[in-house]
Parts: structure tokens; sequence; C-alpha cells
């Protein structure tokens, strides 16, 4: 159903926005946590036809309120979690994902931002990274927030960010994380729609 809905999701979106991934080359083959910016409910279908690999979402748990919605979304790989709380059971789910060589999407916000500053990011996509010792893939989107025909929507792709790793994660080394984190959000978000496509381009 994944593979279904992901087609489709490419010829809607490609027909309506114009659309363009810089930096595919920065995800990994094995297990790695993706995470984004997030100014539109729309961003998890950006992500899933903008990377290639199937993508499991940490979603709020309000979405697998029935019996339908969860079947639903649990068939589109993702997994609940409960939002402002110490959820064992999504810590779990993210893990499991991890362990098996796949690719964890969060939005680190911890909700949507529509305003033009980066809300503080939560701490959990490193800590997960960090247990799994897994690569962080900052990722930011942009022009997602509207849905006028033909807008440009942009998705930017930046470096790996690689975690110590451990059980234990000092708090330290989480800060460490998201400073980074941060640092390539702001790096890629200063850049002019198609900057980098031009100059790879002239090269």
């Amino acid at each position: 159903m994944y593979k279904v809905l992901r087609v489709l999701a490419i010829i809607l979106v490609k027909l309506w926005f114009r659309f363009t991934v810089v930096g595919k080359e920065n995800i990994p083959e094995t297990a790695a946590v993706l995470v984004a910016n997030h100014a539109s409910m729309f961003d998890p279908v950006i992500l899933g036809v903008a990377v290639n690999r199937p993508v499991h979402f940490m979603a709020k748990a309000e979405l697998f309120r029935t019996p339908v919605s969860s079947w639903f979304f649990g068939k589109l790989h993702a997994f609940p979690v409960r939002r402002g709380e110490f959820d064992r059971n999504a810590i779990r789910s993210a893990l499991e994902v991890l362990a098996h060589g796949q690719l964890l999407g969060i939005f680190p916000e911890g909700t949507r931002n529509k305003g033009e500053e980066l809300l503080p990011l939560h701490s959990g996509a490193a800590l997960l990274a960090s247990r799994a010792q897994a690569p962080i893939v900052p990722i930011v989107i942009k022009g997602s927030g509207k849905y006028r025909f033909r807008q440009r929507i942009e998705v930017l792709i930046g470096s790996p960010i690689i975690p110590e790793g451990g059980k234990r994660v000092p708090k330290e080394e989480l800060a460490r994380i998201n400073d980074q984190i941060l640092t390539q959000f702001t790096v890629l978000n200063q850049q002019e729609f198609g900057y980098r496509a031009r100059i790879e381009t002239r090269k």
C-alpha cells in the first residue's frame, strides 16, 4: 500500500507543484534519522516523495484513535507517539525501525511551525540516533506552507551528523547534536530557491 500511495503522491505533487530535491546522495543506504522543519501537515508526504526509501514517521497519537485510522497510518509506516510525555512504546518502536536498517522520520520542533524562526528542538531525535548509533540527516523543506498551483517546493538534504552512540547519552552530547542540526537548518534555509541546483549546473 505504501508503494502505491507513494506513486500517486509523486504524480500529484509533481503535477501541482514545482518540486525540486537537492542532496539525495546524503541519504545513507543504512539506518538513519531524518529530521526536518515542519511548516505544513503536508510535510510527511513531501518527504515521502523526496526520499526513495520508505520513511517511518513518529505521528501524534491522536491520529490513531480509531481502528480505521490506526490501520491506515500503520500501512504508511507511521507509529503513534504521545506528545509531551516520555512514551516508552514510541521509543521502542523507533529503535526497532533503526535496528532493521530503516529510515526514521522526526520533526524535532514537535509541532507545525508557520513562523520564520525555528522552535526549540526536542532532544528525542538526537537520543534515538545516539542509542541506535545511526546518523542524523537534517532536511529543510521550503515552500510547503502554501498550496497554490505551481507553488515552488524545494527539499534540501544536508550532510549526515554522526552521534557518538551509547545507551547512556550525556546531555552535553544531545545539545551538541541539536546545535549541529540547527546549524545545518540555518544554512540550508538561507539558500535561495534553486541556488544549489544552479551551482551544480555550472560545474
